[in-house]
């Protein structure tokens, strides 16, 4: 078993929502990073290496989360971080736009905490398999 457990990234530009994320996942026991932009997000991964996962705000101002997912993406690291995208929009047309960017879940806020909770603990043991996040 890995003893080092791989962090979620937060990214969010709204501090309360960031903390509220934390919050539901400190059952997990695994470390939590946040970014309060996409760029601040990307250079978390360009500088600490790859996140067990990321949780991702779609609606940030100036560079969205498909942009930001986008750049992440094109890092060496960056190609098989599993994501969450969470939004407040129509998921039809985030999922239009994120295409072929390899989304893990698309959830609406608000989202329920049972199901986030599930899917990272998904993602996490998938990063852990993958040898990413760690």
């Amino acid at each position: 078993m890995n003893t080092k457990q791989p962090a979620v990234l937060i990214v969010d530009d709204q501090e309360m929502m960031i903390r509220v994320l934390q919050a539901t996942l400190r059952p997990l026991g695994v470390p939590i990073a946040s970014a309060k932009s996409g760029s601040d997000a990307v250079r978390y991964v360009q500088e600490t290496g790859v996140p067990g996962a990321i949780i991702m705000d779609f609606s940030m101002p100036g560079q969205d989360g498909v942009e930001t997912l986008r750049q992440i993406r094109r890092l060496p690291a960056g190609a098989s971080i599993p994501v969450i995208m969470l939004t407040a929009r129509d998921q039809t047309l985030i999922r239009k736009e994120a295409e072929g960017l390899h989304v893990h879940a698309f959830m609406t806020k608000p989202y329920s905490p049972n199901a986030l909770l599930q899917t990272i603990r998904e993602m996490l043991l998938i990063a852990g398999k993958s040898g990413a996040g760690g």
